[in-house]
């Protein structure tokens, strides 16, 4: 709606132009915005105040002429085939089918007010179009969102799960919004912590029967932290580690058997925490593997202006762009992110033919994607890539997490603790799993990407509040409305929808009427928190309806019908906003 309304805008003076003798000029971005209260209309423009100079006449007149303008038409009816018919939105009827009228507010405002009978007609399409409401016409853009991105032979703590569900919502977005898209993990199967981890099981842990240890992952987080630590107690011990270390790069047999069989263990983990939390992957890279193609390029890549040999290291000096310097291979030899990355750039848009690549990584990464894209630029691969971070997750009242030190908050335990807390808080529920999993990722994403986050379990787990339980509660008490009505008389399709006038219920419409504007934004914009405060929202005018208006009156069943058929619709576009934050809508809570 905010682009047809730009689009009539900008036609609008053109015509003012004419019919009111204003000079020519060039037209400045037409921004629309929501109002900050619902008395002062549905969308506002201020394009007036930006015309006064320009025009040379007041922001008030200039706003009072385009209003007169576009007012005439609405009140007429202007059929599409009229002088002003261009101004229509495309795909509407008349423009009083979808605007009542357009007011001017002091210093200049145009506040545009939707007519009844749009809003009401919206009940009926979203109704009938179900979770396809709200969906993006279908782009020939093809978008690979990548995130998770786990080291093996270290634990899936609380941060992976920050990362893990803004890229699962982003994919979700993004092909609503009418993209193809590909979700993509790239794992950190090769480094430093794993020769870390590989010396460590071999130093304290070779008599072991490492088949029949029961918690394989926690195990290699442990034995990587035991490795760091020893080693920093221990110089001694460095040179055992890097003797390890150069063997299992040589592909030594023992080491390179350890590393497969280890590696699973981790994958396997990883698995299990994906499908707990109904998150999947189109493709898999693997960071061993472009660390190999990264060396093949090693030789063109030092054609590149920025790319040279600095005391025995390759690096690409980023100076003259004020991006300092990114080392790409060690002196030693060994290949470090950047040249693994770009290896991976290339072959992302190259063999999969994407238009854009998304990568979802801390913010503390923000400097190397900026310098890794420069590279890219210098050596001629001017794609579209975009780096999405987030601020530091942490639980509440924990210090800062780090593997080395051995106190991350492991996933599982985060998890855990938090269906264990909806148990105790509904002990009737049989969706206990469903409705803790849908609050730990509620409140994740309700943050936006530059705050940091301490995750309160108790907070998490309230029904009442800015939470995940609260909208899923809203969205099962429509279902056991509706459950009600079942082979009753009352009506939910062919309602008549006309009888919808009452405040509270134009209210709820409207705000449906935002979702789609709202899919657009976040498929732009990659704020996904955007979608957790929409659906606190409309479930708070849901329930602000449900408390004034009647659903059911056996003695008026007309309007029954017409107000089932709204919350029917509330329940559609409330549990589609869920999937798209990856949050179940239960039935029964």
């Amino acid at each position: 709606m905010k682009k047809q309304i730009q689009k009539i805008i900008k036609d609008a003076l053109l015509e003012a132009k004419k019919t009111h003798n204003w000079p020519d000029f060039d037209e400045p971005e037409i921004i629309i915005d929501y109002p900050k209260s619902e008395q002062f209309g549905d969308y506002s423009c201020n394009i007036a105040m930006a015309l006064a100079k320009k025009v040379g006449k007041s922001p008030m007149e200039i706003a009072s002429q385009i209003a007169e303008l576009l007012n005439g038409y609405i009140t007429e009816g202007a059929p599409s085939s009229g002088p002003m018919g261009h101004l229509l939105p495309e795909g509407e009827g008349e423009m009083n089918n979808v605007f009542e009228k357009v007011e001017v507010a002091a210093p200049g405002y145009l506040n545009f007010y939707l007519s009844k009978k749009y809003l009401q007609d919206l009940v009926l399409k979203i109704n009938t179009e179900k979770d396809s409401f709200g969906n993006g016409e279908e782009k020939k853009e093809k978008v690979m969102v990548e995130f998770s991105q786990p080291n093996t032979h270290k634990e899936f703590h609380i941060g992976h799960l920050r990362n893990v569900f803004v890229g699962d919502s982003l994919v979700k977005v993004i092909r609503k919004a009418g993209s193809q898209v590909i979700g993509a993990n790239y794992i950190g199967d090769t480094g430093s912590h794993i020769a870390k981890c590989l010396w460590g099981i071999a130093k304290f842990h070779s008599q072991e029967k490492l088949d029949e240890i029961s918690n394989k992952a926690e195990f290699l987080g442990k034995v990587y932290t035991q490795a760091v630590q020893a080693i920093a107690e221990n110089p001694e011990f460095e040179n055992e580690f890097k003797n390890i270390q150069n063997e299992f790069e040589n592909g030594d047999p023992k080491l390179a058997a350890l590393w497969q069989k280890t590696k699973q263990w981790s994958l396997d983990d990883f698995q299990k925490i994906y499908d707990q939390l109904s998150v999947s992957f189109d493709v898999y890279f693997w960071e061993s593997e472009e660390e190999l193609e990264g060396k093949k390029m090693l030789k063109e890549l030092l054609k590149v202006s920025c790319i040279k040999e600095s005391q025995g290291a390759i690096v690409a000096d980023l100076e003259e762009y004020g991006l300092g310097v990114l080392v790409l291979v060690r002196k030693d030899g060994s290949a470090l992110y950047g040249l693994k990355d770009i290896s991976l750039a290339v072959k992302k848009f190259r063999e999969f033919e994407i238009d854009r690549s998304v990568i979802v990584v801390d913010l503390r990464q923000s400097l190397y994607f900026k310098q890794l894209f420069k590279v890219l630029e210098c050596m001629g691969f001017h794609k579209n890539m975009q780096h999405v971070g987030y601020e530091f997750v942490s639980l509440k009242g924990s210090e800062m997490m780090s593997s080395r030190k051995g106190n991350i908050i492991p996933a599982t335990y985060l998890i855990q603790e938090t269906i264990k807390r909806v148990k105790e808080k509904f002990p009737d529920t049989d969706a206990a799993e469903q409705i803790a999993i849908g609050a730990l990722k509620f409140y994740m994403l309700k943050y936006s990407s530059q705050s940091k986050i301490e995750y309160d379990i108790e907070e998490s787990v309230k029904l009442d509040g800015a939470t995940g339980p609260y909208v899923q509660y809203a969205h099962a008490r429509i279902c056991s409305i509706l459950g009600k009505i079942q082979n009753t008389r009352y009506k939910i399709q062919n309602a008549d929808l006309a009888l919808l006038v009452n405040e509270k219920e134009l209210s709820l419409i409207k705000e449906l009427n935002n979702f789609q504007q709202l899919v657009e934004l976040v498929a732009e914009t990659y704020e996904v928190n955007k979608l957790a405060h929409y659906a606190i929202k409309l479930a708070d005018k849901f329930h602000s309806f449900y408390g004034a208006c009647k659903v059911i009156d056996e003695q008026n069943p007309e309007l029954s019908g017409a107000r089932l058929s709204l919350i029917n619709a509330v329940k559609i576009v409330l549990a589609e906003t869920l999937t798209l934050i990856g949050v179940e809508a239960p039935e029964k809570m």
